[in-house]
């Protein structure tokens, strides 16, 4: 297979970099008053069990991404991940996995924000926004988003790394000065199962986990990363540890604070509030806190997008390279940016929010395609751990028993309950979703075998990889 098209632009993104795309990529402003919001509904008061329950099992599940990130940094992530352990079949239903479900995310976000949030938060202060608001937020948090990503991946790391430790900070000071002025009687209570039972946490880890989804997003800057070739996959890994734990504890802190500030025993009304985070921030920080808090959230709601069409589209950009899909998604524009390839990716996001919100309405299509977003992310990082585990058994390198088979095990099993959780007994609009992931799927699955049937095992285990011309 040769190498088509133009190279992407090399070392252009230090670690720092990396931090912000990943830190970008977990919107975790936007998260506060989309994703909590909408796992309040489930979880009530054991929201933020909710959250740290999916921090954990992220934390499990990073290990993975550590460990295949080490030896390889590829403009195809994961898809290149899963091709050095399972081959090219399970490399390329992970690549289509990845892209499949960061699309869905970056069309669901806006349908959220201007579909429930940002009418919400209008109608708290008097103002009726018109039915097609919504409409016309997905055009403009993803168009925006997209002109950025065909600029090239310089200006948007500059974007990304100006917003992303600033909302950190915002999240983590907030919370802590509204948990410091909530007067609650019981405060390990939100900690505890309680009445919602297990299904209850687990419902809301949908929505927890979905808040993590751009942990890998910085992977597929591997090739333009700056320091030495060899080290490149270790900065990966390293910076999916950061950015994880900041993230992390902003959204556990977050989660927490919401709960006591809105009051445990009320928190059966939180989900249906007009802007409930909003709300708390004002009673508790006023004004100032509030409007931080929404200028914040459509900011990362814009960089959110921005972070996973940059990461998508290249994985799309690799996959073209290696001539698996049209070559034309493997060329870069003047400043080696994969153009094509990030433009397909954001009129695929449009047409998928503006339909699902015109046949389910924003609030029910927000919730839909969440889920169907950890379907498909619970599908690549299955076989991820799937490949750790073959990748050290096959070559036999010496091993760590719980690194390389324990955690990745623990981690798949812990994905897979939530997903049962989700969707049976079956309850539609929800269960929708594994409508949706099969609809993917099982095509993705024949196109796959068509394409890869007379792939050789070498090549098969080297996808994503830059090759040099010879």
């Amino acid at each position: 297979m040769d190498t088509v098209g133009n190279d992407l632009r090399p070392n252009v993104v230090g670690f720092w970099g990396l931090v912000s795309q990943s830190l970008a990529g977990m919107a975790p402003t936007c998260d506060v008053v989309a994703f909590m919001t909408a796992g309040a509904a489930f979880a009530l008061v054991a929201l933020p069990l909710s959250y740290l329950w999916a921090f954990a099992l992220m934390f499990i599940e990073v290990n993975t991404l550590y460990h295949l990130s080490k030896n390889r940094a590829s403009a195809g992530g994961y898809y290149s991940y899963v091709s050095a352990g399972l081959g090219p079949r399970a490399a390329l239903v992970t690549g289509f996995m990845v892209t499949f479900y960061q699309v869905l995310s970056v069309a669901g976000i806006p349908v959220y924000v201007g579909g429930v949030f940002l009418p919400g938060l209008a109608h708290h202060i008097g103002i009726s926004l018109p039915s097609w608001f919504w409409i016309v937020a997905v055009l403009f948090f993803i168009g925006v988003p997209w002109l950025l990503g065909v600029m090239g991946i310089r200006p948007s790391i500059k974007v990304l790394a100006t917003t992303s430790l600033t909302e950190i900070a915002f999240l983590i000071g907030a919370s802590l000065i509204i948990m410091g002025r909530a007067h609650t009687g019981h405060p390990l209570r939100p900690f505890r199962i309680g009445t919602v039972g297990y299904k209850g946490v687990a419902m809301g880890m949908i929505f927890a986990i979905t808040s993590f989804i751009g942990i890998g997003s910085h992977a597929p800057l591997g090739e333009e990363t700056k320091g030495v070739q060899t080290q490149k996959g270790r900065l990966i890994g390293k910076a999916a540890l950061v950015s994880l734990t900041l993230v992390g504890a902003a959204l556990t802190l977050s989660a927490y604070a919401l709960t006591v500030g809105w009051g445990e025993t009320k928190m059966g009304s939180f989900a249906n509030a007009n802007a409930p985070g909003v709300t708390v921030f004002l009673h508790y920080l006023g004004p100032v806190g509030a409007i931080a808090l929404v200028v914040l959230a459509v900011n990362s709601a814009l960089t959110d997008s921005l972070a996973l069409l940059t990461s998508s589209s290249r994985v799309l950009y690799a996959i073209g390279r290696d001539d698996l899909v049209n070559a034309s998604f493997a060329q870069v524009n003047g400043r080696r940016a994969p153009a094509k390839s990030i433009t397909v990716l954001a009129i695929i996001a449009v047409v998928a929010g503006i339909s699902a919100g015109l046949w389910l309405g924003p609030s029910a299509a927000f919730n839909v395609m969440t889920t169907a977003v950890l379907f498909g992310l619970v599908t690549a990082h299955t076989l991820m751990n799937v490949s750790l585990m073959r990748l050290f058994r096959d070559e036999k390198k010496p091993s760590h028993a719980v690194q390389h088979f324990v955690l990745p095990l623990v981690a798949t099993g812990l994905f897979w309950w939530v997903l049962y959780e989700s969707v049976w007994p079956i309850a539609l609009p929800l269960s929708w979703s594994a409508v949706i992931w099969l609809l993917v799927l099982i095509p993705t699955i024949l196109y796959v075998l068509s394409v890869t049937r007379h792939m050789s095992e070498k090549d098969g285990r080297q996808l994503g990889i830059r090759r040099m011309p010879t």
